[in-house]
């Protein structure tokens, strides 16, 4: 199910909630096992490996603050040595200190597998070209987002970053959607704050485009620090559709955290969905202790491979 997400929904929901429960009992005891300071958490709560009997007990599996990978000393969070360490990525964060978050080959792996599958899975692209509203990682190596957003150029046929030394011209982003026109399905990927200032662009200087039919915007971190300036999803989807000519179904958000090897992908309802590998539950943020039942509103508690 890790590299093809959709499999999950074509199998019964008793098999999945087996198979997510053997994944992660085996991926709790290879930490429990191998992780000194892991483990003395789960000793600290009394838990271990043999309570997790089923799907029920899922929630036991001790959590980890996401604070602990903004602190010096996060490298005691690794299972594995410092030298069997393949990428180490930061958050983008809304200011203050950075997350981050360190992986070896084999987890390196899974999460890109798993990262392109819901790509496949949810978008369905396999040519055209795309614009990215971000920097390389030439110019910000261990940016995630900008990791994240990598793995979708497998799927184009040609592509262009367009924020250099942080600033983003949008005559040029037009000029490269005018100069694929006709050639390739154009699509439009980046954090929303930067796609809704091409848009304001567009509508400043009156320059409404008609991207292809098949064409997306994906978008991918949020407002930032741009939060005070952000618009509606209903404003943001109007904007597409009256300046790029794309329907609202096919703008799609996500959602990821560094710290975990999961991304959440918006399907055309603009629902997001969570990997099949991840058993996600919302906690009372005064006791993460304590699981909020549906439709209450609280912080993002997530297990996963």
């Amino acid at each position: 199910m890790i590299g093809m997400p959709g499999e999950a929904l074509r199998v019964s929901h008793s098999v999945w909630k087996q198979s997510l429960t053997d994944a992660l009992r085996s991926a709790f005891a290879h930490h429990y096992e191998n992780n000194d300071f892991y483990r003395a958490q789960c000793d600290a709560v009394g838990v271990s490996p043999v309570d997790i009997g089923g799907y029920e007990d899922l929630d036991k599996i001790p959590l980890l603050p996401v604070g602990m990978f903004k602190q010096a000393g996060a490298h005691i969070l690794l299972t594995v040595g410092l030298a069997d360490i393949e990428t180490e990525i930061r958050s983008t964060g809304t200011g203050g200190v950075p997350s981050v978050a360190r992986r070896d080959a084999l987890t390196t792996t899974r999460a890109s597998v798993g990262i392109l599958g819901g790509y496949r899975d949810f978008f369905g692209i396999s040519k055209g070209a795309g614009l990215f509203l971000c920097p390389s990682t030439a110019e910000v190596p261990e940016m995630g987002m900008v990791k994240v957003f990598n793995l979708m150029t497998a799927m184009l046929d040609d592509h262009r970053y367009l924020v250099h030394n942080y600033s983003f011209d949008p005559q040029e982003a037009l000029a490269y959607l005018r100069g694929w026109e006709g050639r390739m399905t154009r699509h439009i990927i980046g954090p929303p704050f930067i796609v809704a200032r091409f848009m304001r662009f567009l509508e400043l200087e009156s320059i409404p485009l008609a991207l292809d039919p098949d064409s997306m915007i994906v978008m991918l971190g949020g407002w930032k620090q741009y939060t005070g300036r952000s618009i509606s999803r209903a404003e943001f989807n109007e904007k597409a559709e009256r300046f790029l000519g794309i329907d609202p179904s096919r703008i799609r958000d996500m959602y990821g955290m560094i710290e975990s090897n999961m991304l959440a992908i918006e399907c055309e309802h603009h629902r997001k969905h969570v990997p099949p590998w991840c058993y996600v539950s919302i906690r009372d943020i005064t006791d993460p202790a304590i699981e909020l039942a549906p439709g209450k509103t609280g912080g993002i508690a997530y297990r996963h491979m």
